[in-house]
C-alpha cells in the first residue's frame, strides 16, 4: 500500500475514536460551515453527524450566545486572526438537543493550505466541563451563577415540556432494554386512550400487533449495532382493544462516555393513509390479472404523482425496473417539451376528471418514446385519493401517420401537377375529389363541384350530336357497371356549355371486395385529333407528292434514254470534229441528267414505301469488280489508286440484293474519287461473328485519302439535299441525294451506314449487313453462271417507250454498231461520279 494513502487511513480512524469530540469548519463561504465531527463531538451537544453538516447548528449556537457575546463565529474568527500562535481556547455554555445546558472548554485552531494565506479551515476540540463548572458554582462565590443556570435549565425543561404535551404526535422516551416508557406525552389520550401515567413503566413490545412484534425486536437489535433506527411503520393497541397504525422516527440519546443512554421517538398516526393503501391494494389483487397481462402499460400514482404500483410492460416503457419505479415521481421520465402539459392533464385527473393525451416518454437509455395516456381518478369513499394510468407506445403509429401524411402530400403534388383531368366519385356519384386540370377543363370552382354530381351536364351527348336520355351516358352507365371502362371518343361538356373532344378512362375503387366510387381520368384530345388530322393531310400531300415525282421521273427518263441512245449512233456516224464535240456534250450532259433522274426517282420510290429489296445469291467479288471497272478510267485519269480487298473468312456468296449493294458502293466510290485529289481509294470488306457464332455482320468500307469531312458537320451528311458547301457544288456538282439514298438502301436491307473521318485526313464510309452463316450460298461457280438475273433497272427497262425501241432498230441497221449500248440503257461512258 502507498505510504500517504496508510498514513490517511490511520489520520481518518484516529479522528474518528478519539474520545476528544473534534469537528473541522469550512471558511471557503465565510460562514462556518460544518465539514466533519466525530461521534464524540456529536455526543456532546446529542446532535448527529448530519445535522451538523446541514450547516445550522453553529448558527444555532451564534444565536443563543449572542445575547452573552460568550461564543459567536465573527468572535473565534477575530481571536484567531489576533493570535500569534493561530489558536484560541474559550469555554462556553449550550444547551443540547433536549435543552439541557451542557459547559464545554473549546480550542480553536486555524489551519491554512497555503502558507502566508487566511486559514482555509478550523479545527475545534471540544472537553465537556459541565461537572467541573457545577462543582465551581457551588462555591459561594458562585451562587448567582449557579441559581442563574438552574433556572436556565428548568426553563429549558419547561419549554420541552410545553412542546411535548401539544403536538399531535406521540412523543417518548424508552430505556433501551425492552423499551419501556420513561415518559409519554399527553397525544397518547386522544391516539391510544391511555393516559401518559398508564405507559410510564410499560413495555412498547406490548402493545404492538402480534404480526408485528418480531419485526420491530429485530429491527431494534439491528439498530443497535448501527446507532441508527430507521423509520418504521406498525400497529399498536388502542385501550378499546382495536388497533391504530403508526409511523415513527426514533432516535439514541448517549452519555458523556458515548454509551446509549434511552431512545426518543416521535410517532404520527397513519391509519386513514394504510386503509387507502389496503383498499388500493384490494382493488388492484381484484384486477391482478386485467392489471399484470394488459399489453398496455398499467400504474397507479398518489397524489403527488408518486408510482405506487406498475405492471411490467411500464418497464419496457421507460426502461426502469419495478423497483427503481415504485416511489418514484414521474417528472424524470416525462420530456421537458410535455412536463407542463401533463401535470396540467395529471392535475385535472386528481380533482376527478379523467384525461386522455399525447405525450414524450425518455426511456431509461435517452431514446424518446412516444405514447398516449389516460389518466384515471381513483376514488374511495366518494375521494379521489389516487390516479390511475394507461399508456401505450404510438411511436409506430405516430411514424405511420407521418408516411401516410407525407404520401398524401407527394401524391397530392403529382395529382396537381398531372395534365390530365382526374376526379374521384362515391357510390352516390358525388365528387369526393378532383385536381386542378379537371377543374380547368371543365370550368367548376372546386367548392362548387365537391359533393355534388353534374355527370348528366358533363357527357349529355354523343359524338354524333345525340343527346342521351337522363342517366344513360356511357360515363354514367361505365360508373354503375363497376367495371373499367374506356372511351378514345367522346364529347364532354363544360360548365358555361361548351363542350370540348376527350378521352377518358373509369376505375372501379373497392375496399375489401366492396364497391367504394370510381376514378375518371380525362384528357382533352381536340388539339390533337387537329394534329392528327394535320398529318395525315401532310401525309397524303407528301405521298402524292412522291408518286407525281416518280412518274415525272419515269416519264421524263424515258424521252431521255431515246436522247441517249440516238446520240451514241450519232457518234458513230462520220462527223467532222465540232460535230463530234457537239454530239458528245450533248451525251455527257444527257448521261448526268439521265443520273439524276434516276436518284430522285430511286428517292421518291423509297419515300412513297415502293423500293422493293430482292433476296437473291450474290458473288460479292463479282460485285467488287463490276464497281473497281466502272471507275477505273476516272482513277487512272486523277492519277489515283483504286483497288478492293476480303479479309480472311469472308464468306463467297451471301443472300441480298446485287443490283442495290452494287448502287450503295457505286455512290461512296464516286464520291470518294470525287473528293479525292492524290492517295489512293480502296474497298474493304470484312467479317464480324457474334458471341454464339450465330450470326455474323458484314462491313464493307470505302476508303479514301480525299479532303475529309469536319466532325460538326458529320451528322448531317445522310439528309436529302445536303451540301457540305455551295462551293463544293459548284466545283463537284450532285444533287445531294447519293448519301441519303445509301442510308434509305441499307436500312432497308436491314444494316446501318456512317462515317469515320478528319478535315484534311481522308474519310472512311461503311456500311454493315447482317448475314446468317448457315444461309451462305454454297453452288458452284458454274451454277451461278447459269443463273440469269435480272435487276430492277433492266426490268423497269423492258418497258421503257417507243424510243428505246427505234434505237435498238437503229443498231440492227448498223452492223457496226456497238449492241451493248442498245441492250444497257445504263451509261457506259458517261461520268459516274456526279452522285453526291
Amino acid at each position: 500500500m502507498d505510504n500517504s494513502v496508510e498514513y490517511s487511513t490511520m489520520l481518518e480512524h484516529a479522528f474518528m475514536r478519539s474520545p476528544e469530540g473534534m469537528a473541522v469548519l469550512s471558511l471557503s463561504d465565510g460562514n462556518g460551515n460544518w465539514l466533519k465531527v466525530n461521534p464524540a463531538f456529536c455526543n456532546l451537544l446529542g446532535f448527529t453527524e448530519a445535522e451538523f453538516l446541514a450547516g445550522a447548528i453553529f448558527v444555532e449556537m451564534e444565536e443563543k450566545q449572542a445575547s452573552s457575546n460568550e461564543l459567536s463565529y465573527r468572535l473565534v474568527m477575530n481571536e484567531l486572526q489576533s493570535s500569534p500562535a493561530g489558536s484560541w481556547k474559550k469555554e462556553a455554555y449550550f444547551h443540547n438537543k433536549v435543552g439541557r445546558p451542557v459547559w464545554l472548554s473549546l480550542t480553536f485552531s486555524g489551519f491554512r493550505v497555503v502558507e502566508g494565506q487566511a486559514p482555509s479551515y478550523i479545527m475545534v476540540y471540544a472537553e465537556d466541563i459541565t461537572a467541573r463548572k457545577i462543582v465551581d458554582q457551588q462555591m459561594p462565590d458562585h451562587q448567582d451563577h449557579h441559581q442563574q443556570m438552574e433556572d436556565q435549565i428548568l426553563q429549558s425543561e419547561r419549554n420541552y415540556r410545553l412542546m411535548s404535551e401539544n403536538s399531535l404526535d406521540l412523543i417518548s422516551r424508552h430505556a433501551v432494554k425492552d423499551s419501556i416508557f420513561l415518559y409519554c406525552s399527553s397525544a397518547s389520550r386522544t391516539l391510544l386512550g391511555y393516559e401518559p401515567e398508564e405507559l410510564v413503566g410499560t413495555s412498547a413490545f406490548s402493545y404492538l400487533h402480534p404480526d408485528d412484534l418480531v419485526m420491530i425486536q429485530n429491527l431494534m437489535e439491528r439498530s443497535r449495532r448501527t446507532g441508527i433506527i430507521p423509520a418504521v411503520s406498525y400497529r399498536y393497541r388502542h385501550k378499546s382493544g382495536s388497533y391504530v397504525w403508526f409511523e415513527s422516527n426514533s432516535r439514541y440519546t448517549y452519555d458523556h462516555d458515548g454509551n446509549i443512554m434511552e431512545i426518543i421517538a416521535v410517532a404520527r398516526e397513519i391509519t386513514e393513509r394504510k386503509q387507502f393503501e389496503f383498499k388500493l391494494q384490494e382493488n388492484e389483487q381484484r384486477y391482478k390479472s386485467l392489471f399484470e397481462y394488459n399489453p398496455s402499460a398499467v400504474y397507479s400514482m398518489n397524489l403527488q404523482g408518486d408510482y405506487l404500483t406498475a405492471n411490467a410492460n411500464l418497464e419496457k416503457l421507460t426502461g426502469y425496473s419495478l423497483d427503481e419505479l415504485i416511489g418514484m415521481y414521474f417528472g424524470p421520465v416525462v420530456h421537458e417539451k410535455d412536463m407542463e402539459k401533463t401535470l396540467y392533464h395529471f392535475n385535472l385527473a386528481a380533482k376527478g376528471h379523467p384525461q386522455s393525451y399525447d405525450l414524450t416518454l425518455i426511456h431509461k437509455d435517452g431514446h424518446f418514446v412516444e405514447i398516449n395516456t389516460t389518466n384515471i381518478p381513483i376514488i374511495v369513499d366518494d375521494q379521489v385519493v389516487g390516479v390511475y394510468g394507461i399508456s401505450r407506445d404510438i411511436t409506430e403509429r405516430i411514424r405511420y401517420t407521418e408516411q401516410i401524411e407525407k404520401l398524401s402530400n407527394e401524391y397530392t403534388l403529382i395529382l396537381n401537377a398531372v395534365s390530365e383531368g382526374i376526379f374521384g366519385l362515391d357510390m352516390e356519384e358525388k365528387v369526393t375529389f378532383i385536381n386542378p386540370a379537371g377543374l380547368h377543363m371543365l370550368g367548376y370552382e372546386h367548392d362548387e363541384i365537391m359533393g355534388h354530381s353534374y355527370l348528366d351536364h358533363i357527357q349529355h351527348s354523343a359524338f354524333d350530336g345525340i343527346h342521351y336520355r337522363p342517366e344513360q351516358s356511357p360515363l354514367i352507365k361505365a360508373i354503375r357497371s363497376g367495371r373499367s371502362y374506356q372511351s378514345k371518343d367522346a364529347v364532354l361538356w363544360r360548365k358555361d356549355g361548351t363542350s370540348f373532344l376527350a378521352e377518358y378512362q373509369v376505375t372501379p375503387l373497392f375496399d375489401k371486395g366492396e364497391p367504394k366510387g370510381v376514378v375518371v381520368v380525362f384528357r382533352d384530345i381536340t388539339d390533337e385529333k387537329e394534329i392528327i388530322r394535320a398529318k395525315e393531310s401532310a401525309e397524303k400531300a407528301d405521298q402524292a407528292k412522291s408518286e407525281f415525282l416518280a412518274i415525272m421521273s419515269h416519264e421524263i427518263r424515258t424521252p431521255m434514254n431515246g436522247i441517249v441512245g440516238m446520240t451514241d449512233l450519232l457518234a458513230e456516224t462520220e462527223l467532222d470534229e465540232e460535230q463530234r464535240e457537239y454530239t458528245n456534250i450533248i451525251k455527257e450532259s444527257s448521261s448526268s441528267l439521265l443520273y439524276i433522274l434516276n436518284e430522285i426517282l430511286d428517292y421518291s420510290k423509297i419515300e412513297a414505301g415502293k423500293m422493293m429489296i430482292v433476296h437473291e445469291p450474290v458473288r460479292l467479288q463479282e460485285v467488287l469488280d463490276s464497281v473497281t471497272d466502272l471507275f477505273m478510267a476516272k482513277a487512272l485519269e486523277k492519277n489515283i489508286e483504286l483497288s478492293y480487298s476480303m479479309a480472311p473468312g469472308v464468306p463467297t456468296f451471301i443472300m441480298g440484293d446485287a443490283g442495290r449493294l452494287r448502287q450503295v458502293l457505286v455512290n461512296l466510290v464516286s464520291n470518294a474519287i470525287k473528293f479525292t485529289d492524290r492517295g489512293s481509294v480502296c474497298i474493304y470488306v470484312e467479317q464480324k461473328m457474334s458471341a454464339d457464332a450465330k450470326k455474323s455482320t458484314l462491313k464493307l468500307n470505302v476508303r479514301d485519302t480525299g479532303i475529309g469531312i469536319p466532325l460538326e458537320k458529320q451528322h448531317q451528311l445522310f439528309q436529302s439535299f445536303y451540301q457540305l458547301h455551295s462551293s463544293f457544288n459548284r466545283k463537284y456538282g450532285g444533287t445531294g441525294l447519293g448519301l441519303a439514298i445509301c442510308k434509305k438502301l441499307v436500312e432497308l436491307m436491314g444494316g446501318a451506314i456512317a462515317v469515320e473521318s478528319s478535315e484534311g485526313e481522308g474519310s472512311n464510309f461503311y456500311f454493315t449487313l447482317q448475314i446468317n452463316p448457315e444461309s451462305r450460298v454454297e453452288s458452284d461457280e458454274d451454277e451461278i453462271a447459269q443463273t440469269e438475273w435480272k435487276s430492277e433497272q433492266e426490268m423497269e427497262s423492258e418497258s421503257d417507250s417507243e424510243g428505246q425501241i427505234d434505237v435498238v432498230e437503229n443498231v440492227i441497221l448498223l452492223p457496226e454498231g456497238p449492241a451493248l449500248s442498245a441492250s444497257n440503257p445504263e451509261p457506259t461512258k458517261g461520268d459516274p461520279s456526279d452522285e453526291a
